[in-house]
């Protein structure tokens, strides 16, 4: 049977004339849907319409189409429909009327695209294009039902991996701070976290040439232990970034199970070099305590994609060495940024009717945009059941890219070809096209790059689960263009996808904005605070106590800033440029205080437009009381929970402040009334020092001490037998004791004969006791004899609050 392209004359003809006057006085496709089948009923036909099929009808996507039949019932149904009903086409433009004003002043005032449109007012592609003809002058529609634009990175012909390097780098020097530590490195999925941990492993003991012990990397599942194991295989075919000695280094590395680890721990066994967690964010289980806490000081790495519990309990991580945001993963072309899509449920029951909805919905889109579906379902029983309606409805559809083999299914207890389940994945993982049907069994471990959609069909109110089940389908592969997650009534994680959330202790309840501000000395750390302040409009005497307080900070303190909003009454165009706020600097002392109230109120729902009572209980166990004194510990908090409040409302409703149209608040987006900033201590080598040691062949190690000791007094180099450089960091104690012994020699040297100066020379150097100098560069001293020579090969350099 024929299909008709949705920009045929025919399709449009239908939507513009019958299909669109009903949807606008209905209000949604499932209220569209129902009316029709009303309609079909009372006339006593037995066909009945899918609401995807309407989807489809007023996706305005060129590339779906639907067939002649269904096209037929539905120009019957609307015919009708509007024939017997005939207020329909005068209610229908006044409709459009009040929805044109609104698309107006969305895009008037807050920027919104025609997409967002859609979004906000639940308006599918086909019905924007009427409320406002000129979208389709503009190249931003026609990809599907709430297309969101594509992340820069995603028009990238190459990702840049960069961010591996840096997190390498930061891990390293983490453990050279703090050589026993549990470190944490957090990657989200999709960003190679395995392949970064490994290359961090294999620097680690390439810098420990005396260290004899092993790796133990611990997992609680065996295919992620597999996985673990394969990605150092394919990690030894890339030696450009790998010790020279890589191969043998990697024999160390020992892949166990948890349960292996006690004996492996026990007081009479040989102690580790370093013990790795894969999937921390379960460390929290008592099961893990070994290995956080073992018999001898050992350092750890930590990894995770997810690092905060739902349920807030602590996973052992003494502090985080590096992490990043999918925002920022797909800026880099590292992942694609996902389109988050909507299938509508009244609840979780799946009722055959709602089951065969679903199937016509995936098996539809998968003949053009879906290419390859992962779809998770919370239990065994309703994976077979997903998968026999995929399949029945892919039999009524010739001529589909599909075919039966390419649909299956996989659960703890099987598959649907009867298989080992690592065998079965692996044969769908060889698939261009295909659908699978999971239970959440994949959500650790698996990795499928060509996967591009993935469909959540259960509720879930942990973020680690949803993050994880919607990274499946965002990792990068060369040929992917897009990447879709559809979720069974809306849990709104894009919000999650554009905030670093998972890497905070404080409460996402009521999203808050949270932002990353990298600071390189303590006088850089001052500018950006101010700065921020001065953006953000807080009052003098408030921004003066915040600077003051951030004068005690040494570089590498917690330095967070907690922004709120105050009432704000303006244009919201003008939002971001005229609102003012309030603040709490977050510091060492004060962050225990600061996260302890502020998740105890989001706890209790954030309900309290007074929290008066509520502070006078939680504030006496932190020190302090009530206190209305302007600029006092008490109002900061009232004035932060108050914000909070708002924030509530405005994200939650039940009347969303957005009602007022003061304020910039965007579905799926952070509130308005929040901000967490956070300032990182990221010192970097000065341009000079780089360019002094472009020639050094240690130039990595020695740019890394300096970030680790930025206080350093000089740099010098000496040459080496066959080209090249080897340099060396001095303090200023050990640059002025060079400088006598220089001086000393050159006297020496001064009244020698020419050929008695080697001798002159070594009789020196071996009367020289105890130095504070690298004992090398002291026996290289005659390159730094003459003045000349030592201007070239010494670089005096600036105390480090002046090296930028």
């Amino acid at each position: 049977m024929a299909r008709l392209n949705v920009h045929s004359e025919k399709v449009r003809n239908l939507v513009e004339t019958k299909i669109a006057p009903l949807f606008l006085v209905s209000g949604s496709i499932a209220g569209l849907t129902k009316r029709l089948n009303e309609t079909l009923a009372a006339t006593g036909s037995e066909d009945m319409l899918h609401p995807n099929r309407l989807h489809t009808l007023l996706s305005d996507d060129l590339s779906r189409g639907v067939n002649e039949a269904s096209l037929a019932l539905i120009d019957v149904a609307a015919t009708k429909s509007l024939t017997e009903e005939t207020e329909t086409q005068t209610l229908a433009a006044k409709r459009l009327v009040e929805l044109r004003a609104k698309a107006m002043k969305l895009r008037q005032f807050g920027g919104a695209t025609h997409s967002e449109i859609g979004r906000q007012l639940s308006l599918p592609p086909a019905i924007v294009k009427l409320v406002l003809p000129e979208a389709t002058e503009t190249s931003e529609v026609t990809s599907g039902v709430d297309h969101l634009p594509p992340a820069t990175g995603q028009n990238r012909t190459k990702p840049d991996w960069s961010y591996q390097d840096a997190a390498v780098s930061r891990c390293l020097a983490a453990f050279d701070r703090s050589p026993t530590a549990c470190l944490g490195l957090v990657l989200p999925t999709g960003g190679g976290k395995t392949r970064t941990a490994l290359r961090t492993v294999l620097e680690f003991l390439a810098r420990k040439p005396l260290e004899k012990g092993l790796v133990y990397w611990v997992t609680h599942r065996k295919n992620l232990r597999s996985q673990a194991h394969r990605e150092l295989q394919k990690l030894k075919g890339t030696p450009q970034v790998l010790p020279e000695n890589a191969s043998a280094l990697a024999n160390r590395i020992k892949f166990i199970m948890l349960s292996e680890l006690p004996n492996l721990l026990s007081p009479d066994a040989n102690r580790p070099a370093l013990i790795v967690i894969d999937e921390a964010h379960h460390a929290a289980a008592s099961s893990y305590q070994l290995a956080l806490n073992p018999p001898w000081p050992i350092p750890v790495l930590a990894l995770t994609a997810t690092p905060n519990r739902g349920d807030r309990l602590p996973i052992g991580v003494d502090q985080i060495a590096f992490n990043i945001t999918y925002r920022e993963l797909a800026d880099r072309g590292a992942i694609l940024s996902p389109t988050f899509l909507d299938f509508p449920v009244e609840n979780f029951d799946w009722s055959e009717a709602v089951v065969g909805d679903l199937a016509d919905y995936i098996i539809d889109r998968t003949e053009a945009e879906f290419t390859k579906v992962l779809v998770l379902a919370p239990r065994v029983e309703r994976v077979e059941e997903f998968y026999a309606a995929l399949t029945a409805r892919l039999a009524v559809e010739p001529g589909h890219p599909l075919d039966e083999e390419d649909i299956g299914y996989v659960h703890g207890a099987g598959n649907s070809l009867g298989i080992d389940n690592e065998d079965f994945l692996a044969r769908f993982g060889a698939k261009p096209r295909a659908v699978l049907v999971s239970a959440q069994l994949l959500l650790e471990g698996f990795d499928d790059p060509s996967i591009n959609t993935v469909v959540l069909t259960y509720p879930s109110s942990s973020v680690i689960r949803l993050m994880q089940a919607a990274g499946r389908c965002v990792r990068y592969a060369p040929d992917k263009q897009a990447a879709y997650v559809v979720q069974a009534r809306n849990d709104d994680i894009a919000y999650h996808f554009d905030q670093r959330w998972l890497y905070q202790e404080i409460d996402d309840v009521l999203r808050p904005e949270l932002l990353d501000i990298d600071y390189t000395d303590p006088a850089d750390l001052r500018t950006k605070i101010a700065s921020t302040l001065s953006a953000h409009k807080l009052d003098a005497a408030s921004a003066d106590r915040i600077k003051a307080h951030a004068e005690a900070l040494l570089p590498g303190d917690t330095c967070r800033l907690f922004l709120y909003g105050l009432p704000y009454f303006g244009s919201e165009e003008s939002f971001s440029e005229n609102a003012r706020w309030g603040g709490i600097l977050e510091t060492p002392e004060s962050s225990s205080t600061i996260r302890s109230i502020f998740n105890a109120f989001c706890a209790i729902g954030a309900d309290l437009s007074d929290p008066t009572d509520f502070l006078a209980r939680e504030c006496p166990a932190h020190g302090f009381v009530q206190d209305f004194t302007p600029g006092s510990l008490w109002m900061q908090f009232s004035g932060l929970l108050t914000a909070a409040f708002f924030a509530k409302r405005e994200v939650y409703g039940p009347v969303p402040v957005q009602a007022s149209k003061t304020r910039p608040y965007r579905r799926a987006g952070p509130t308005t009334w929040l901000k967490y900033v956070t300032f990182h201590y990221r010192p970097i080598v000065p341009p000079a020092l780089a360019a002094f040691l472009e020639d050094c062949h240690n130039r990595t190690e020695v740019e890394a001490a300096y970030l680790l000791a930025p206080e350093v007094h000089a740099a010098i180099k000496v040459p080496l037998p066959l080209g090249g450089a080897e340099a060396y960091l001095v303090d200023g104690s050990a640059f002025a004791e060079l400088e006598r012994e220089i001086q000393q020699i050159r006297d020496k040297l001064a009244t020698a004969k020419p050929c008695d100066q080697f001798g002159v020379l070594a009789s020196h150097l071996a009367g020289v006791g105890s130095v504070k100098a690298p004992l090398r560069l002291m026996l290289r001293i005659e390159h730094l004899l003459s003045e000349e020579t030592r201007a070239m090969r010494t670089l005096v350099l600036t105390p480090f609050t002046q090296v930028i």
